[in-house]
């Protein structure tokens, strides 16, 4: 009976979240069902590199799932398909062993280099994973993801 009354506990703190699309591989796939942690940001800020829920910025009637990588007040420059955060005029490449990088892919649909982005604050900036195939603050109009659209934190996922 614990189990249960714990089951139902989680799924009010919890919520479930389907991936739709390729744009978080190899992380997570389309079609796979995650938990997502609903009030995992009350008390706490996004942290770089969390995977979060969010409503869009330029499609608010949708939800997307990306990888914080900007925090506010930061400068995000990407150069040759490298990140990098700007610190005090010097230039920090970020450490992302979790991205998909095909060396022999040849068709990009979403290369952008040479791009700063200075982070405003209560905004994040975020990437997919599959950075070559994904939607994200480097094609949308409105780049930055406030706090406030942030639904909840990637904690597991089911299957």
């Amino acid at each position: 009976m614990k189990e249960f009354f714990a089951f139902i506990f989680s799924l009010w703190l919890m919520s479930p979240f389907t991936i739709s699309g390729d744009s978080m591989e190899p992380t997570l796939s389309h079609n796979d069902v995650i938990m997502i942690d609903n009030y995992a940001y009350v008390d706490e800020s996004p942290e770089r590199y969390d995977i979060i829920v969010f409503e869009g910025t330029d499609e608010p009637d949708k939800h997307f799932v990306k990888r914080i990588i900007g925090l506010p007040g930061e400068t995000v420059a990407v150069k040759e398909d490298v990140v990098y955060i700007e610190e005090n005029g010097k230039l920090t490449e970020l450490d992302e062993p979790y991205i998909w990088r095909n060396k022999n892919e040849v068709f990009s649909l979403r290369k952008i280099d040479g791009t700063s982005y200075q982070v405003p604050s209560g905004k994040y900036f975020v990437l997919g994973d599959n950075r070559d195939f994904s939607y994200d603050s480097r094609t949308w109009k409105n780049p930055f993801v406030p706090k406030e659209n942030i639904v909840g934190k990637y904690s597991y996922k089911l299957f």
